[in-house]
């Protein structure tokens, strides 16, 4: 599944502490003996006390999980029914108030940290081979932020879908792109940031400007950049922290330089999707989806002014940004 921001994954990971709580205070029902066994379970208890003290869980969960670590260090439980019905109450009242919490993350748009509402759930068919054993699930789920305009992904099961569809440039759209940016950039130095072997950087090559290549994950690493006439982003990375990728590339401009990108176009998506059924789950997920109002939002909030915007493709859309830094 993804969702992939560091509140995310640490809720996650508390799911899984939780599991393995219960299973080693099981085992400490038969074995009181095991030191090391009870230690490891009090330190796990403490740490989900920390965590979710941290994320600002009800207060009656962060209570009751403290309490479980001090009956658990003082040896104060007997293995009796009321001890284990008190442990599975916590157990599932835990996971309910860690579940509550992934739901209100989701709700939190990754571009402005708006409130997001879902958008558009991809329902994937799988047909057995009697008529009850059809499965209807959904794959992908989209949220739109109700303050930027922009979307974001909620859940993609990619472990469904035997193999995406990729978006590929095409060698006359690379020409038409580098027609583009020379309207608005001078000769000098360019930054390409991506793939070599990309049909984008190929084109890059042929152009009068002075090329410097660099993987996205080279270039995130790099403290220190220098500053380009054009700054090339090939692909916007598969995460929902767009903001500090653009951030760092509007950094890599010279005073007059521009900023090339661009990203997936779900309402573009949508709609071929409703005129021609093709099924949006079959396409490569993107963390991000971009509309027109949303762009000019986040550009702004990265200290970036748009000065083209491009709606591209037929089936897929994608839109082409060309940004100036904000002096």
């Amino acid at each position: 599944m993804s969702m992939t921001t560091g509140r995310m994954n640490q809720l996650v990971t508390m799911v899984n502490l939780c599991s393995s709580v219960v299973e080693g205070i099981e085992h400490l029902m038969s074995n009181q003996g095991n030191e090391r066994l009870k230690e490891d379970t009090v330190l796990s208890l403490m740490t989900l006390v920390g965590n979710l003290k941290k994320l600002k869980a009800d207060g009656s969960v962060i209570h009751e999980t403290r309490w479980m670590a001090e009956i658990i260090k003082n040896w104060l439980f007997a293995y009796d029914r009321e001890f284990k019905d008190r442990l599975y109450r916590w157990y599932f009242s835990t996971l309910k108030e860690i579940r509550n919490l992934m739901a209100e993350e989701l709700e939190i748009c990754p571009i402005c940290s708006g409130k997001g509402e879902p958008h558009y759930s991809a329902l994937l068919y799988m047909e057995g081979d009697g008529e009850e054993e059809t499965v209807s699930k959904p794959v992908r789920i989209f949220m739109k932020c109700q303050e930027c305009g922009n979307y974001y992904l909620a859940k993609d099961e990619s472990s469904l879908v035997k193999e995406y569809k990729e978006h590929n440039r095409t060698k006359a759209g690379c020409e038409r792109l580098f027609k583009d940016i020379n309207t608005f950039a001078s000769d000098g130095t360019l930054l390409f940031i991506g793939d070599k072997k990309s049909q984008l950087y190929k084109e890059a090559e042929k152009t009068g400007y002075s090329l410097q290549a660099v993987s996205l994950e080279e270039y995130q690493d790099q403290k220190e950049n220098g500053t380009y006439s054009v700054v090339i982003l090939d692909h916007i990375p598969k995460t929902r922290d767009i903001r500090s990728v653009l951030i760092k590339a509007a950094e890599s401009l010279a005073e007059d330089g521009i900023l090339w990108f661009d990203g997936p176009d779900l309402d573009k998506t949508l709609n071929s999707l409703e005129k021609k059924g093709t099924p949006i789950w079959k396409r490569e997920a993107s963390e991000v989806c971009f509309t027109e109002e949303g762009m000019e939002i986040l550009a702004q909030s990265c200290g970036l002014s748009i000065k083209s915007y491009r709606r591209v493709g037929t089936a897929w859309g994608r839109i082409e940004v060309i940004a100036k830094k904000t002096v």
